[in-house]
């Protein structure tokens, strides 16, 4: 899955946290869910401009202590093993989460699937906003 994908994913289920914590440990689970659906990864670089311009685009929504951000935060948390991994040619049964062991490298035909779930995820920031409450907590 793109980051930028899970980073948008991860800052949408916030909703269902009430702490920072919670949000962040709920977007690092959510990482292997969305791991799961049919993908296509990109190369590092435009991985990596694809994350930074969702991570600023939930930081100037929400701001950078959100619960929205932690989610981020902890959905693209355990790329960090692909990054990794892709880095040093590391074989998929060195990886340790089971579905980066399981989908490292694997590409399919399209990224209609993960353009839907950004936009689901991009349209719950843009329109889920908590009346009268920054929704920050610890």
């Amino acid at each position: 899955m793109i980051v930028a994908v899970h980073a948008l994913t991860g800052a949408a289920l916030r909703r269902l946290c009430r702490t920072r914590r919670q949000a962040f440990a709920l977007g690092f689970v959510s990482h292997m869910a969305c791991d799961m659906a049919p993908h296509r990864d990109l190369e590092i670089p435009q991985e990596a401009c694809l994350l930074g311009g969702a991570l600023a685009v939930i930081a100037g929504l929400r701001g950078l202590s959100s619960k929205e951000f932690a989610g981020a935060v902890g959905a693209v948390a355990p790329d960090v093993e692909n990054l990794v991994g892709r880095m040093l040619d590391l074989p998929d049964e060195k990886l340790l989460l089971p579905t980066h062991n399981s989908y490292h490298g694997r590409k399919t035909a399209g990224f209609g699937v993960q353009v839907a779930l950004a936009a689901a995820a991009l349209g719950v920031l843009l329109v889920g906003r908590e009346a009268g409450g920054n929704g920050q907590g610890i």
